[in-house]
């Protein structure tokens, strides 16, 4: 991910002669217990690339895996096939679904991630979830003021 969202020569050099068609970040944990943050890309190779044509980004942080204590990441609510058939879908026909996906046009100085262009849906936020979070926010300050 830190190759996606830095601003580096290299991708610069990339684009020069392959269009970014895809990111997809993945979910947090993909690799546990390495914590290591991943995303996919997919170029299209041999193309240079046209800022003016629109990428694609997949926000894939839910693959319905779940971490067990001996086993790892397992498909234990059986979700994978399901979620796996909607990935598969969104990138194909390269739609944009709020929280999802979404399309913008980027080129190498800019960040090569869903999250930087997903729009965020606030109508699940209650008043009482805002409060909360500003009651955490004022005892954080007020234990570690200096």
């Amino acid at each position: 991910m830190s190759c996606a969202i830095n601003k580096d020569s290299i991708k610069k050099r990339i684009l020069e002669k392959h269009r970014l068609e895809a990111v997809m970040s993945m979910p947090d944990e993909l690799f546990y217990p390495i914590g290591i943050i991943t995303c996919i890309m997919v170029f299209r190779a041999g193309v240079s690339h046209n800022e003016n044509i629109e990428s694609w980004f997949g926000y894939w942080k839910d693959d319905g895996f779940v971490k067990t204590k001996h086993n790892g990441r397992v498909d234990k609510n059986l979700k994978w096939n399901e979620i796996k058939k909607s990935w598969l879908d969104m990138f194909r026909n390269k739609k944009e679904i709020v929280e999802f996906c979404v399309k913008q046009k980027v080129d190498w100085e800019d960040e090569w991630c869903a999250e930087a262009y997903m729009k965020t849906d606030y109508s699940a936020i209650k008043e009482v979830d805002f409060i909360n979070e500003m009651k955490k926010y004022i005892i954080f300050n007020t234990i570690n003021e200096k």
